[in-house]
This record gives structure tokens, C-alpha cells and sequence, in this order.
């Protein structure tokens, strides 16, 4: 989405946070305190193994996750202060899963976002909305346009729930494992797009399972230990092979392949710590 089509970016401010399983005070905490500043532009990727809490900061960086302790305010103003309209202008958030109960097309389901502030009667047809073909033409949607959402396959049901955030045009995108289904060429189309995306003054934030994915999409990096830590900085800085060894459990080895790092673990190694457990 272009820049002129986005409201304003500003900066997102994450202060002493703190999360709980479920977002109930009696669960286990899941991570923090966390302290970030998330900039117009930036590309924050966040990782770390299942259950630690990588779904619930997407989620809170929302606003729809309760915080146990901190503060999370857009452009200065705590998230809980803005009213929804106004959020929804500014911040595009998609979640791990989705749910079909209706039939409606490809087309239909990724307007429904972009159509939020307007009258019915002066809606503009998806069918002819610039916008909307834009977008399903970018992420190789368009032959699938008339389609019912509930025949799709997973990889292209995350692609119209990836056309959908961008057709909010909210400059920050809050994308919760968005490569997940997603076939190896239509994983760097979600590369290129995020990217594009920042380049033009948004800002990314996803849960990213694939490291590999991980450091090609991000310019800073949340990773999550599962043990109620959390390291937030440069990605160069946070994506260290050592340290993901420690935080997965396997032996994993960074390598440089045609200008970019590649992380690779060693399953003999990580074969032999799980059968000696």
C-alpha cells in the first residue's frame, strides 16, 4: 500500500511489559519485563519456541490481549485511550487463525477492511476498488478472486488474510505467523511485500517460526526463551546462533550463502540430546 494511502506512522512504545498465559493474573507468566521502541519503517520479527508467548504480543501489541504489568502506547498515547476507528487507522493486526462460518469471495472477504468507513450505498464495487485489485494482483490473489474463501487451501487463505491487513491501511502491520501454509515461492512474495511495505514509512511486526525467514525480513528482533525471558534489539545483535541453540534446544550453525546468513541446526546432534533426555 502506498504511503499516501496510510494514515500517519508513529512510533510504538513497549514499557516494563509483562504477560501471562491467557492473560490471567493465576498463569504462569510468559515473558517480561519487555522494553522496546518500535519505529516508523522498522521491520521487527518476533521468535522463539511454542507456548512462549510470541501469539500474546502480537496480540497485545494490538490492544486485545490484557498485559499482566506495562505500557504500550502508539505515538505517546496508551492503546486503551484510543478509540477503536481511530486504532483501526493506525495499526492492522492478523492473527494465527481465521474462521470462515460464511461463504464469501476472495474478493469480498479482503475488502471488507478496506471498506470499513464507508457508506453502503457509496461503497465502491470491490470488483472495480484499484485498491483491492492492487492488492490481489500483488499477492498473486487474482485468478482466485471469485473464489469461496471456505474452498481454499491454507497457503492461499493466509494470503487473502495477508490482502486484508494491507487493504486496512494502517501503516503498522501486526501479523501473527504469517509465512504459515506458505509454499517456498509465495514465502518470499511475503518477504518482498512486508519489505515494501516499511520502504514505504509502515512498520512490520510478525511471529516468524523459520529463522532463515526470520533474519531476511527483519531489522530488529524479538526473541522469546520460553522461560519468561525476552531479548529485544538489532537483528544482527539478537539473531546469534549460539544464543537460538540455547533457547531451542538443538545445535544450530549460521552460515553466509550469497549474501545472507542461513541458520542450519544439527539434527544429529539434536537426535542424540533428545534421546539421552
Amino acid at each position: 500500500m502506498s504511503a499516501s494511502a496510510m494514515a500517519a506512522a508513529a512510533p510504538l512504545d513497549v514499557v516494563a511489559l509483562r504477560l501471562r498465559a491467557g492473560g490471567r493474573s493465576s498463569e504462569r507468566v510468559l515473558f517480561g519485563p519487555l522494553d522496546l521502541r518500535i519505529e516508523p519503517g522498522q521491520r521487527w520479527v518476533v521468535v522463539g519456541p511454542n507456548g512462549s508467548g510470541k501469539s500474546s504480543l502480537l496480540a497485545a501489541l494490538a490492544g486485545v490481549f490484557v498485559a499482566s504489568d506495562g505500557r504500550i502506547a502508539l505515538n505517546g498515547r496508551a492503546l486503551a485511550d484510543w478509540p477503536p476507528a481511530e486504532l483501526a487507522d493506525r495499526r492492522a493486526w492478523s492473527p494465527q487463525f481465521w474462521s470462515d462460518p460464511f461463504p464469501a469471495t476472495v474478493r469480498e472477504t479482503a475488502a471488507l477492511a478496506h471498506r470499513r468507513d464507508r457508506h453502503w450505498r457509496d461503497m465502491i464495487s470491490p470488483a472495480v476498488d484499484p485498491d483491492v485489485v492492487a492488492v490481489l494482483e500483488r499477492l498473486a490473489l487474482a485468478d482466485l478472486a471469485d473464489a469461496e474463501v471456505q474452498t481454499l487451501s491454507g497457503g492461499e487463505r493466509q494470503r487473502v488474510a495477508i490482502a486484508t491487513a494491507l487493504l486496512q491501511q494502517a501503516p503498522l502491520l501486526l501479523l501473527d505467523e504469517p509465512a504459515s501454509h506458505l509454499d517456498l515461492a509465495h514465502q518470499r512474495l511475503l518477504i518482498e511485500v512486508l519489505l515494501e511495505h516499511a520502504g514505504a514509512g509502515g512498520t512490520v511486526v510478525a511471529s516468524l517460526h523459520d529463522l532463515n525467514l526470520a533474519w531476511d525480513l527483519a531489522s530488529h528482533c524479538v526473541l522469546l526463551d520460553g522461560s519468561g525471558g525476552a531479548l529485544a534489539g538489532r537483528r544482527d545483535d539478537v539473531l546469534q546462533a549460539e544464543r537460538l541453540g540455547q533457547v531451542f534446544g538443538v545445535s544450530i550453525d549460521a552460515i553466509d550463502v550469497a549474501g545472507s546468513r542461513r541458520f542450519i541446526d544439527s539434527a544429529k546432534r539434536a537426535s542424540a540430546r533428545a534421546g539421552g533426555s
